[in-house]
């Protein structure tokens, strides 16, 4: 804390003092971290494990249109990756607790009634709000790493957050294989809730707040009664390092239209939306459309075809062990070749082989499902992109988290509109795709899309990222 003269008013001047979630021991830090990883890892859980049970659902409320079905897991997509649009913006406003909890909430409520649902109406409405609720996580997930790690600590924390999420959208359509076949539909709903209902009991008792602007906010408050209390409170002038001279209206429409501002203006967070918006699509089309392989073509059982998605689960898990373990150590040896300054580049390197493995086990499952080999040999093929994309996500995230420190969540939030649209979309015009190309050249045409889209985005941002970061207002300026 520290005092100045401003205007003939005494500006005292509220700082950390050794406190920063930066400085936390490593214990309370991981514990901040489990109680979003868990969220992190459930909601997408809770999106795809309906894919099974889709014909289920259909039977009962008597669906014949192709694409009803699906939409049950599109919307639920699109409101999960659309809602850090706002829910990013209102943690920074509010912080990273009020928001993750009251969105749990808000997805448990809406995520029970789905399990009660009378028709198919109802059942989408209900999944549009749950999946608003359950984005909450994603809003602050990648956020609450930059808040108490620093930078050459990411590696891990990153690969956590991010693995939640992708592994949680494999493993429920093998959930939802068993639940399909032993039960109702209606328990991909009851259980995941009754699970999202423990959780917000743990993180009742153990999370805590750790965005620093929230919490300089809270030592000033605390820091103001105490004068008050002692007799030393002379009307001065208290501030932080991070408010502004501006009205609360004005804060809200600057921060909630924060993210569509970054995607219409920053070239690196648009480069970055679109190859992560792909790889989203494509996950989702694999997932989404991977139980109709083994049923239709390998005429397996529902339960015993979902087996077949411990593969992606394997790919998953792989990619992110990779990042783990190289994401700080490639960090640290370029940052030591560049004189120990470090730049938010130095996350790209491991992004270039990682592009290639999407198009490349994009080929080996769609022409090996194409012609009905071996069970193993499709299975190795989707979790060759499904490891390619972990690996991306993760350097993303934790290239956003360096070039936008103070806005890393309204950064991802403006990533996460494109992903909303692309997860939304690309499960919906999977069965035409299959139907009229095969799963042959319907992969084969992803496959040159990756090639064309994603694979030279590491080598631009590696020559040009400096450059569009000093032009930006919002971006970190390290040279």
């Amino acid at each position: 804390m520290s005092t100045s003269d401003e205007s003939d008013a005494k500006v005292i001047l509220v700082d950390f003092d050794g406190d920063h979630p930066q400085d936390w021991p490593a214990p309370r830090k991981w514990i901040a971290m489990a109680t979003v990883s868990i969220p992190l890892f459930l909601m997408p859980l809770s999106s795809t494990i309906t894919t099974p049970a889709v014909t289920g659902i259909a039977d009962e409320f008597h669906i014949t249109s192709p694409v009803t079905g699906p939409l049950a897991l599109s919307l639920f997509l699109l409101m999960y990756s659309m809602g850090p649009i706002l829910l990013g913006p209102f943690s920074e406003l509010h912080g990273r607790w009020p928001v993750l909890q009251a969105g749990s909430l808000f997805y448990l409520a809406f995520n029970i009634g789905a399990g009660f649902c009378t028709s198919m109406t109802q059942l989408l409405i209900f999944r549009l709000l749950s999946g608003v609720g359950a984005s909450a996580s994603l809003a602050v997930g990648a956020s609450m790493v930059g808040d108490v790690f620093r930078k050459e600590e990411r590696g891990l924390p990153v690969a956590l957050v991010s693995l939640g999420p992708v592994l949680g959208s494999c493993l429920g359509p093998l959930v939802g294989g068993y639940i399909a076949d032993y039960t109702t539909w209606r328990w991909a709903f009851w259980s995941t809730s009754i699970v999202a209902g423990l959780f917000l009991v743990v993180c009742l008792i153990a999370a805590r707040e750790t965005y620093a602007p929230i919490l300089l906010l809270r030592k000033k408050k605390l820091l103001i009664e105490e004068a008050i209390s002692q007799g030393r409170y002379r009307g001065h002038v208290w501030k932080t390092p991070f408010e502004k001279d501006e009205t609360v209206g004005q804060l809200y429409r600057r921060t909630i239209s924060r993210s569509l501002y970054f995607l219409g203006t920053q070239p690196i967070i648009q480069a970055l939306a679109c190859y992560y918006g792909y790889l989203y699509g494509i996950v989702y089309l694999l997932l989404s459309s991977f139980s109709d392989l083994w049923t239709e073509r390998y005429h397996m059982r529902i339960s015993t075809g979902s087996l077949n998605y411990i593969a992606p689960c394997i790919g998953y898990a792989i990619g992110a062990q990779i990042c783990a373990f190289l994401t700080d150590r490639v960090y640290r040896y370029q940052v030591a070749r560049n004189n120990g300054v470090g730049k938010p580049e130095f996350r790209l390197p491991i992004m270039v082989p990682a592009s290639l493995l999407v198009p490349i086990g994009l080929f080996i499952y769609g022409w090996t499902a194409e012609n009905k080999t071996h069970w193993i040999v499709p299975d190795i093929g989707i979790a060759l992109p499904l490891m390619g994309a972990t690996i991306i996500f993760q350097c993303v995230s934790a290239y956003l988290l360096d070039a936008f420190p103070i806005y890393a969540a309204s950064a991802n939030g403006a990533v996460y509109i494109v992903r909303g649209l692309t997860g939304f979309g690309f499960p919906l015009f999977s069965p035409e795709m299959y139907a009229k190309l095969g799963y042959g050249w319907g992969n084969s045409l992803l496959a040159f899309l990756g090639l064309l889209i994603g694979c030279p985005i590491p080598f631009i941002l590696w020559k040009y990222g400096e450059r569009l970061r000093a032009v930006s207002n919002f971006a970190d300026q390290t040279k």
